[in-house]
């Protein structure tokens, strides 16, 4: 039935939502989706519930994305209530759209998910597989099962490559098959410029994103017993160091460097206010996403995952210091 209704035979008005401060996948599925759907004739927009990292504004198509905010308030609800279709892109949780929720209540538009995380909400459409490495294979797939692997032209195949690149660890991680590189072989047939996209997508440190990160590294904390190490930023540093949306990215991964460790975490207070945002990464086979859906409200995947507390920030730190021994057995056996 969707598929049909969305062939291009009769315009539609769709809007695209990616969660909030959209990553890689979830900017570059969205993106391609859409081009292509705008390729069929519908009236397409793409609403971003935050801002994005200045990290990703090269990509093809940004300056469509209407960013949600006090000032485009109206004018997003107008969007979503009149639309026929949403999409739902890299997340299956309305909470992760938290300032649109409300919209919903006054929409009749048809919910489209196309997600790889676990533990969807129903939907009316869904396109949804947690084995997956990232959501720009399900989009692949979508356009696939249309049979419109023809409309997809380098601009597109832009987005869905820097999907699969970002959410892949750079076609490193676990969650990489032999599906995830043959569509990546089938997006270079289409002519994108791979070594513009490796030099986008390398880390551009700017002198505050450095001093930010130096910060964080003299906070880190190993817990060689438990296998985990664990850093911090305040909103002090923050505000000493004219912190920008995107600045303490990858800040996490420098724990998950050192020697023996399998667990590293990021605190982040953004503001002299709750909630405090926490990220988690780990190797082997102690799931992150697990551990944050039971204590920390969040969720993600096996290896890769984030959570919030309305605690502050040296409060979340002793919560989450108090539940690791509970874990010693599964950090010492993750391998």
């Amino acid at each position: 039935m969707l598929f049909s209704s969305i062939d291009g035979k009769n315009k539609k008005k769709i809007v695209l939502l990616p969660h909030n401060n959209p990553d890689g996948d979830a900017l570059g599925s969205s993106l391609a989706l859409l081009f292509y759907l705008r390729k069929l004739r519908h009236d397409v927009d793409l609403i971003s519930p935050t801002g994005y990292s200045e990290f990703f504004q090269w990509l093809p198509g940004t300056d469509n994305i209407l960013v949600f905010s006090e000032k485009t308030k109206s004018l997003v609800k107008k969007k979503i209530v009149n639309s026929d279709y949403v999409f739902f892109v890299d997340f299956n949780n309305l909470s992760r759209i938290k300032n649109l929720r409300e919209f919903f209540l006054y929409s009749k538009a048809k919910k489209i998910l196309i997600d790889h995380h676990p533990f969807p909400f129903r939907f009316d459409f869904m396109f949804s597989d947690s084995t997956v490495s990232a959501t720009s294979i399900l989009v692949f797939r979508f356009i696939s099962e249309m049979n419109h692997l023809d409309k997809i032209d380098k601009e597109i195949a832009t987005c869905l490559y820097v999907g699969l690149m970002t959410d892949t660890g750079f076609f490193r991680f676990p969650s990489v098959t032999s599906e995830t590189h043959f569509i990546a072989g089938k997006l270079i047939e289409k002519g994108i410029d791979i070594d513009n996209i490796y030099d986008h997508l390398q880390e551009k440190y700017n002198e505050n994103k450095l001093k930010l990160l130096s910060k964080a590294l003299k906070k880190l904390k190993v817990i060689k017993k438990y296998r985990t190490a664990y850093t911090s930023i305040n909103a002090s540093d923050m505000n000493f160091y004219s912190y920008k949306q995107g600045d303490t990215e990858g800040i996490i991964t420098y724990g998950l460097g050192i020697k023996d460790i399998v667990f590293s975490v990021f605190f982040f207070e953004e503001r002299k206010k709750y909630p405090i945002k926490i990220s988690f990464r780990s190797k082997g086979s102690f799931d992150v996403n697990l551990f944050s859906r039971k204590h920390f409200g969040g969720g993600g995947h096996k290896n890769a995952a984030g959570g919030i507390l309305e605690k502050s920030l040296s409060e979340s730190i002793e919560y989450f210091l108090n539940i690791i021994p509970n874990y010693h057995i599964n950090l010492m056996s993750s391998i």
